[in-house]
Formats: structure tokens, C-alpha cells, sequence
């Protein structure tokens, strides 16, 4: 169901995205460009940075891609740049890249510039959503072929390590873990769950929002 519907953060159809260069290849040793991954990973999703990066902390002043993101336990978000580099076979990342370099300040721009490019940066925007959701790779021209209405086909998926797998977006959201894993208390299952979008709730997720960061 995630796959008709969470990817659906990035659709459309139009042209592709014209004047820009890319020369380099994306590194995750850059502040700038994990930066940038990090915006663009948190448009698509509509998670915030700070989940996705939970030690990054904005420094009053400077640019955000200019910030640290910060180096926490997991460091998931190096697994996906570093995999998302290699799995990339249309040179689409560095594009993504630009545009949350470019809309920095806005989610719903960085969107917008998705769906107004060519299907191979929409889908592989569409993959790099799987990616954080599920902590599993979904090739792009599979998620292609079957993007037409009607189609129920199944779509194979590459875990991308036990670690992408625990990790999830899908498993805190649900607030839930996944089977043979878990770091909730004992006896978590007898109470009611939090509704995060509850006023009176402060989830420590800080999940689905608009903000950047």
C-alpha cells in the first residue's frame, strides 16, 4: 500500500529540468550535500530533519546548507546517500540535490520542482521515499512500470541492511516495531497509543510537518 500511496509525494508528468549543471558527484562527507539530502528527504516524506538527522542542531544564523548534520548512533542517512549514489543509474540524484539547494526554504517547493521534472528524477524520488519509510530499495524503473492506474503488479524490493530495516519511518509513525525487534518497555502493548497530530500529544517524533528544518 506504501508503494501507491507514500511515493505518491512525488508524481507528475512535464518536462524535464533544463540549465543546471552537475559535474560532481554527490558526497556524504559534504556539510552542503548531506545538507541538501536531508531537505530533500524531509519534503518528500514530511518528516522533519531532526528525525532524520537526530543529532543535527540549526545554528542561529548560518545557512542551513551550511549546517552540520550532525554524526548520532545509527548515521541511517549516510547508508541511504552512500546507496542512492550507486544505485542511481540516471544521473537524476545530483538534480534532486540542486532543487532542495535551490528551495532550501521551502518543502513545498522543493515538490513542486519534483513534479516538474522528468520521470527519471520523479521516480527516483519516489525510490529515495520507499528508502526512508520501509528501509528498502525499490528501483525506479520498477516503480515505473507499474505507475499506470490499474496496475497491481508486484514490485520487487532490496532491503538495504538489517539497521535500514529497524529503522524505518513506517515503524515509529505507526508506533509499532518491526517483527523480531523491538525497543519499546515491556508491556507497551496494554496501553493506548499517542495520536502525534493530538495538540495536547508532544511526540518526541516531531513527525509529519511542513517545517524545514
Amino acid at each position: 500500500m506504501l508503494v501507491g500511496t507514500v511515493a505518491t509525494t512525488a508524481v507528475a508528468t512535464v518536462a524535464p529540468l533544463g540549465g543546471s549543471a552537475y559535474a560532481d558527484a554527490p558526497d556524504p562527507r559534504s556539510h552542503p550535500d548531506m545538507m541538501a539530502f536531508l531537505l530533500l528527504s524531509a519534503a518528500l516524506t514530511g518528516v522533519r530533519v531532526v528525525v532524520l538527522a537526530p543529532e543535527f542542531s540549526e545554528e542561529a544564523g548560518k545557512d542551513i546548507l551550511e549546517q552540520d548534520p550532525g554524526v548520532d548512533p545509527f548515521n541511517i542517512k549516510d547508508d541511504y546517500f552512500k546507496f542512492i549514489v550507486a544505485a542511481d543509474k540516471t544521473s537524476s540524484f545530483p538534480k534532486l540535490l540542486q532543487f532542495a539547494r535551490d528551495h532550501s526554504e521551502s518543502a513545498a517547493d522543493i515538490i513542486t520542482a519534483v513534479n516538474k521534472s522528468d520521470d527519471n528524477t520523479k521516480f527516483l524520488a519516489r525510490s529515495i521515499v520507499l528508502l526512508w519509510y520501509l528501509g528498502s530499495w525499490y528501483e525506479p524503473d520498477d516503480l515505473k512500470k507499474n505507475s499506470a492506474p490499474g496496475t497491481r503488479k508486484f514490485i520487487p524490493s532490496q532491503v538495504v541492511s538489517a539497521k535500514a530495516y529497524t529503522l524505518g519511518l513506517v515503524w515509529p509513525i505507526a508506533q509499532a516495531h518491526p517483527m523480531g525487534y523491538s525497543n519499546l518497555q515491556f508491556g507497551y502493548w496494554s496501553r493506548d497509543p499517542n495520536d502525534p497530530h493530538d495538540p495536547g500529544f508532544r511526540s518526541s517524533l516531531g513527525l509529519i510537518s511542513t517545517t524545514i528544518p
